[in-house]
């Protein structure tokens, strides 16, 4: 019923865990793909000496990258539906039995996510999205909303649509993935935690901090996509606020927090224009980026919250709660996110 698919590059350090938490599984019935991408450490020597019958081990000969190498466990997967799992993460014992209950009561739902939980050896953090279809397309205009590592698919419906991963992007694939594939058939995210995400020094994405114009050219592709649906032609500028807003990159003067709120007031006009999001889904996003890149500008003092307070009216706003702890950073002049 269940293919999971886990690839592996280098993972050594993990590798163990990570492969008993997907067999000790409550849901048992699955085969489990492992891909080694040329992995140079002791990986291989790890998935040698596994013996459950339910792995199925390939090997690329040499490192292809992440994008090939998940196009490849989408060829091979034998199951109705795939789950994906990392090689240093662990998953909630019933992550399987819970994600093929959710999609076997929603049939329309092509993948279904969770939310999933940061951790490290000093902390956690449950890190949640938006659980409904419009809603995490709308966020999708500014940053993933669907966690590649917690989502199930329906395999089917990802081979009728089409959908692989992009090899030009050797970071964002899986947004891009998705960006794809919510214009396929509904996706959703269960609001539970069933996913452990190891925030270690060998994920793709901390490689790429510090590498600002690096994970521009990629984010670039993706935003040009979105930019395009509702009408706009994106000069390299406009990209670059876009890029900002939904980054974590914090605004340092009151004059680039005021053209990134622009922008979000640009973006609402022309949905209204071209009905590309669901207007209520729009707007409580809206909503969730404008505190976002306020909260982002709380250096630059008690203008931003003046202006937050004028302009929250055209989103959906957070609430009373959130709109103090803002008011707060904006008067310490708050420097960190």
């Amino acid at each position: 019923m269940l293919s999971v698919v886990m690839p592996v590059y280098n993972g050594e350090k993990h590798l163990q865990e990570a492969v008993d938490s997907v067999l000790q599984q409550t849901f048992s019935e699955f085969e489990l793909i492992i891909i080694d991408d040329g992995s140079t450490d002791g990986s291989a020597k790890i998935i040698q000496q596994l013996s459950d019958s339910r792995i199925r081990v390939l090997r690329n000969g040499s490192n292809k990258g992440i994008s090939y190498t998940r196009n490849r466990g989408l060829e091979e997967a034998r199951g109705e539906f795939l789950a994906w799992m990392d090689c240093d993460d662990l998953i909630s014992p019933d992550r399987f039995e819970k994600q093929l209950a959710y999609l076997k009561r929603h049939p329309l739902v092509g993948i279904c996510g969770s939310w999933l939980t940061r951790f490290d050896e000093n902390k956690s953090e449950v890190s949640k999205s938006p659980t409904d279809h419009a809603a995490i397309k709308a966020l999708l205009l500014f940053k993933p909303a669907l966690w590649n590592a917690t989502a199930m698919y329906r395999l089917d419906r990802i081979k009728k649509a089409g959908l692989s991963f992009d090899t030009r992007l050797t970071v964002a694939e899986d947004y891009d993935f998705y960006w794809e594939a919510c214009r396929k058939f509904p996706v959703a995210n269960i609001p539970e935690s069933l996913y452990f995400y190891r925030d270690s020094d060998s994920s793709i994405m901390k490689s790429f901090e510090g590498a600002e114009e690096k994970s521009f050219a990629i984010h670039k592709i993706i935003y040009t996509k979105s930019l395009h649906e509702l009408g706009i032609a994106p000069t390299e500028a406009q990209l670059k606020i876009h890029r900002r807003i939904g980054s974590t990159q914090l605004f340092s003067t009151y004059s680039s927090y005021l053209e990134a709120v622009d922008w979000l007031i640009y973006l609402q006009k022309r949905n209204e224009i071209e009905r590309v999001y669901e207007p209520n889904a729009l707007s409580e996003i809206l909503g969730i980026i404008f505190y976002f890149i306020s909260k982002k500008s709380s250096r630059v003092g008690l203008p931003v919250y003046i202006n937050y307070i004028k302009e929250s009216k055209r989103f959906a706003p957070v609430d009373l709660y959130q709109r103090i702890k803002l008011l707060i950073r904006c008067l310490i002049k708050y420097r960190r996110f």
